[in-house]
């Protein structure tokens, strides 16, 4: 996650800190966000190992709308389009992962098995 503000990147500190290493801006509500977005993803993982997917894509689509750029959400939401039949937009959300994260396996794994089935 980076700082709206100057652009470096946070990190958690040792003690805990809620502010910028860089320029002090106060990052709580950015950090509560982003928390909050991990918990929403981490539901619908395990959801998604439940088998229970369409309550998973509610609570990924939660996540991608509280932290757009994270490429992993934009993995799962591939996976779940794909296991909908809805293969354009599953390759679009891999496609996304890989603009944010070219080295996401997830992503790059499913987008070559698709181009092996085709």
């Amino acid at each position: 996650m980076k700082c709206p503000v100057c652009g470096a990147v946070y990190r958690p500190l040792s003690p805990p800190s809620s502010t910028c290493r860089r320029c002090k801006t106060d990052l709580s509500d950015l950090i509560r966000l982003h928390d909050q977005a991990i918990w929403h993803h981490r539901q619908a993982l395990s959801l998604f190992s439940q088998g229970r997917h369409s309550e998973a894509v509610a609570y990924n689509n939660n996540a991608i709308a509280l932290h757009y750029s994270n490429a992993n959400f934009h993995a799962l939401a591939g996976k779940l389009w794909a296991l909908q039949g809805e293969f354009k937009k599953a390759i679009s959300e891999w496609q996304q992962a890989l603009k944010l994260d070219p080295q996401n396996d997830v992503a790059s794994n499913c987008l070559q098995m698709i181009q092996l089935m085709s």
